[in-house]
């Protein structure tokens, strides 16, 4: 007799218990615990009108190491994190960097190659938004460039940054700032896996743009060639630092001259700080040249240059219209 009433007492313990966890509790089941990488509820400091931080993660990893790095930046910023998610995963072969015949070799060998994304992710309503990614054979991998070109990037700065056993973040977050074509885009980073959260901590103050930071670069430095004004995207250095502190004051007219069949160069009238870097041009780029000469370009040069911004709402085309019928004036101003 006691034994079963020793039964039932515990049967209706069980019972309680597993009321409890389903209901008012809202345990989640064994294979969600601990899963969750959507955090963008968590507020902070950068917390938006509903709640919610201004500041989102967006990571791509195949392998988990790029989003270590990304949930640690998430924590320290207070930002939310989403992930890319390919509609067809990679395997380890597909991930095989020997092998030419592999995934990721095919496509990385293919500059139109755009693998699908299973979820859309939405960054409406974010200010800033950092961007992490691997690299896979010197470059961001093609799905980047997916989740790039599908978004509009107006009114947001975003912080690139990126893992790799060795190679630098090199000139992948500006290819993937020309192929998103809005946004101001700051320089990226490259981080080990092992980061440690002081190093992560000094890069986020580092690069951590004002209230009005980026909206002064893109909307008070104008730049216009001859009577037509352009689109720039500028650069977050110290030489554009002192070009808009040198116009500020008074509006800045240079005289330029065609050179080489790919470019116009001009005086500055001073020198401004340089960081000179080997760099292949392209249509639209504008560079410092010697430090004290901006050139604009309609086709392509090599030579060490500091880069200065680029022009975003003109076509290779549409340069070559511009500065390939003789000499031009150049109009930089800062104001509204």
């Amino acid at each position: 007799m006691k034994r079963r009433l020793l039964t039932v007492m515990l049967g209706l313990a069980m019972m309680f218990t597993l009321a409890a966890c389903d209901g008012a509790g809202n345990a989640d089941p064994p294979e969600k615990q601990g899963t969750k990488t959507d955090t963008s509820e968590t507020g902070g400091s950068n917390a938006r009108n509903d709640g919610r931080s201004d500041v989102l993660v967006v990571v791509f990893s195949a392998t988990g190491t790029t989003k270590r790095v990304a949930e640690k930046i998430a924590v320290q910023t207070g930002a939310g994190l989403k992930e890319i998610i390919p509609a067809a995963p990679y395997s380890s072969a597909d991930l095989n960097y020997s092998d030419s015949g592999s995934r990721t070799s095919r496509e990385q060998n293919d500059a139109t190659a755009r693998p699908a994304i299973a979820e859309n992710i939405s960054i409406e309503g974010y200010k800033i938004v950092y961007l992490g990614y691997p690299i896979w054979w010197g470059q961001a991998p093609r799905i980047l460039s997916t989740f790039v070109e599908s978004h509009d990037f107006s009114g947001v700065t975003v912080i690139p940054f990126c893992t790799s056993g060795s190679s630098d973040i090199g000139q992948s977050d500006d290819a993937l700032a020309a192929q998103a074509g809005s946004g101001n885009w700051v320089q990226g980073k490259r981080f080990s896996g092992s980061v440690t959260e002081s190093e992560l901590k000094k890069w986020i103050d580092d690069t951590k743009p004002t209230e009005t930071e980026g909206a002064d670069m893109e909307k008070t430095l104008r730049l216009v060639i001859n009577d037509t004004e352009v689109a720039v995207e500028w650069e977050k250095n110290e030489s554009v630092d002192a070009l808009t502190e040198l116009v500020s004051a008074k509006d800045l007219t240079i005289q330029m001259s065609m050179y080489g069949g790919f470019e116009q160069v001009g005086s500055l009238g001073r020198s401004l700080p340089r960081n000179d870097v080997q760099t292949t041009t392209s249509a639209g780029d504008i560079m410092l040249y010697s430090g004290d000469k901006i050139v604009v370009f309609y086709g392509s040069n090599s030579w060490a240059y500091t880069r200065l911004g680029r022009i975003t709402d003109q076509s290779a085309a549409d340069m070559t219209r511009l500065l390939n019928n003789g000499n031009v004036t150049l109009k930089i101003t800062y104001g509204g």
